[in-house]
């Protein structure tokens, strides 16, 4: 009947995890990828997070896959991306040693985290197993559950980020004289206080996922910045005129009273009016620092332009207290 075939070729559920890992626990690991006794001294002090993925270093995943077995014969834990998690995403990717999903799965049992996180992991790793994954891209978020992992996964995505920006501001500055170069730094250093402090101050605070949103908004702020800096080299930025500005700076004023009436009263870990004030006096440095940065650099950029275009952005920011 067609019922009883339907259910004779359904998906069986997955093996439980607890059985993987006791199937496969006493897997040796391949002795021909662990470090030699030559390769010991060029490991001290290596990370294979940073060799693996080449963030601040050029990428070499042989030599990382040979400072994760370092990392982990020492037990040494720098925060989840450690020897042991490492040596997983090594041996399921198959990039810096031949890929193992065995071996994976074993180390998937070892790695550490919240226990829907190993369950998921291992699960996981076991399902590409029987699919023959090929790909490339496995990685320790994959599977995040808690708040303690996001945190940290929200920085490694913020990793991956930094370098695109960072070619952003290369292509921006590749004909920029030494002296627009000597303004820019004048002008990063009052961004770089105003983004720690707006989200130091301003991101709601409470819950293992606050690093998590900390991270977010900090990288939210450096993306709308390099964005400012590529309308201004196109010279697609907005015109505003003085009364634009005007209306601007009174609806600005309007919405920061409010926040301050709003706020009076903060129930604990919320923001305070204090916090409010303290990221608006640094705002208004960074405001002015756009302006006098414009002013030797894009003559085309007004003072009533770039100062509407920043007070528009704050008053948004702002805004998310009236809620």
């Amino acid at each position: 009947m067609p019922g009883n075939q339907a259910a004779a070729v359904e998906e069986q559920p997955p093996e439980d995890w607890k059985k993987i890992c006791e199937r496969i626990i006493n897997l040796p690991f391949p002795s021909e990828d662990r470090p030699g006794p030559k390769d010991s001294k060029a490991l001290d002090n290596c990370s294979s997070y940073e060799l693996y993925y080449g963030f601040n270093e050029e990428a070499d995943p042989h030599r990382a896959r040979l400072c994760a077995y370092d990392e982990m014969d020492k037990d040494s834990v720098a925060g989840p991306f450690d020897g042991k998690a490492m040596l997983m995403t090594i041996y399921a990717n198959g990039v810096g040693a031949r890929r193992n999903f065995d071996i994976a799965i074993k180390l998937a049992c070892k790695v550490g985290g919240a226990p829907a996180e190993i369950e998921g992991r291992v699960e996981h790793l076991d399902k590409l197993k029987k699919q023959n994954w090929q790909g490339k891209n496995f990685s320790l978020c994959d599977d995040a559950t808690s708040g303690y992992l996001a945190g940290f996964c929200a920085n490694h995505a913020d990793n991956f980020a930094s370098m695109v920006r960072a070619e952003k501001i290369y292509r921006i500055q590749a004909k920029w004289t030494s002296a627009d170069e000597k303004e820019y730094a004048i002008l990063k250093k009052a961004a770089d206080q105003y983004f720690a402090i707006r989200a130091e101050n301003e991101v709601p605070r409470g819950g293992t996922a606050y690093s998590a949103m900390f991270i977010a908004e900090k990288a939210s702020q450096e993306e709308a910045f390099i964005k400012t800096l590529e309308l201004l080299e196109q010279g697609k930025f907005t015109k505003y005129s003085r009364q634009q500005f005007k209306d601007a700076d009174s609806r600005l004023n309007t919405v920061y009273r409010k926040t301050q009436r709003k706020r009076s009263d903060p129930c604990p870990g919320s923001i305070t009016n204090e916090e409010i004030r303290g990221a608006q006096r640094v705002w208004l440095k960074y405001r002015d620092a756009w302006v006098k940065f414009c002013a030797k650099k894009y003559s085309g950029c007004d003072a009533d332009s770039i100062k509407t275009y920043l007070t528009l952005k704050r008053i948004k920011e702002l805004e998310e207290f009236l809620d």
